[in-house]
């Protein structure tokens, strides 16, 4: 049976975020949290050298088993996502095996199983002048089965706008590029944790306002937003039949 994984928590989001160096004024830090893929951090006066974004969950731990950095300028530098128990005095842990970042492409991260600690750090040690990111989006997932009796739906929408000119001539405004669109249903049991986990997932959401990152049946990797709030249909007794429709965000 084919799976998807919803990462909808960012633990940035509510920690005090640290980043070695001054961030340039107009890209804070605050921008690595902010659920926006087009807007960076970045550090400012052509200083290079390592590169420390530091999570302090203030005495909470936070759990993590993926972590997403869709846009950078910090290729073929060593990366490295640790955890600590001591704000990293003493206690430095790999939370997975250090890497080379070969492009400036999507970084994708697992940690199976997940793993929970009160100090992150997401280490770059290079010598990148000006390095900058979009969101640094650490979360843990949750697995739902995909009931392929209900006919799982998709389809590329164009991000275009047509306009019809004098004499029935039709001109296009592009938009941006396409964008996937998903439709999945999971059967959710509630006489345990199933539904209790998806209502949690969905209240990371900020009344549905905020975008997240999925692993879809195929095993990609995106951001995208709820097009509508889920659909429940009690199909029987003790089961809910959860519907959920996104669209990718760009």
């Amino acid at each position: 049976m084919a799976r998807i994984t919803l990462f909808t928590e960012n633990i940035l989001e509510d920690a005090t975020v640290s980043v070695t160096g001054d961030a340039d004024s107009g890209y804070p830090e605050d921008r690595l949290s902010d659920r926006d893929l087009n807007l960076y951090w970045r550090r400012t006066g052509g200083v290079s050298g390592e590169i420390d974004i530091i999570v302090d969950r203030g005495g909470e731990s936070g759990e993590v088993g993926f972590l997403a950095v869709e846009k950078h300028n910090m290729s073929g530098e060593t990366w490295r996502l640790q955890y600590s128990g001591d704000n990293f005095v003493v206690d430095v842990n790999n939370a997975v095996t250090p890497w080379v970042q070969e492009d400036y492409g999507q970084v994708i991260r697992i940690i199976d199983p997940a793993i929970e600690s009160e100090y992150w750090r997401l280490k770059i040690s290079g010598e990148v002048v000006d390095p900058q990111c979009s969101e640094v989006f650490m979360s843990k997932g949750l697995e739902l089965k995909v009931r392929f009796d209900e006919n799982p739906e998709g389809v590329d929408r164009a991000n275009v706008i047509w306009q019809d000119q004098v004499g029935g001539i039709e001109r296009s405004t592009k938009k941006g590029d396409k964008r996937r669109v998903r439709k999945y249903a999971t059967l959710l049991d509630e006489t345990n944790s199933e539904i209790t986990n998806f209502k949690a997932a969905m209240a990371n959401l900020d009344n549905y306002s905020k975008p997240f990152y999925i692993k879809d049946h195929e095993g990609d990797y995106w951001m995208c937003r709820l097009v509508e709030p889920p659909t429940q249909l009690w199909a029987t007794e003790g089961f809910i039949l959860m519907s959920i429709r996104i669209i990718e965000k760009l």
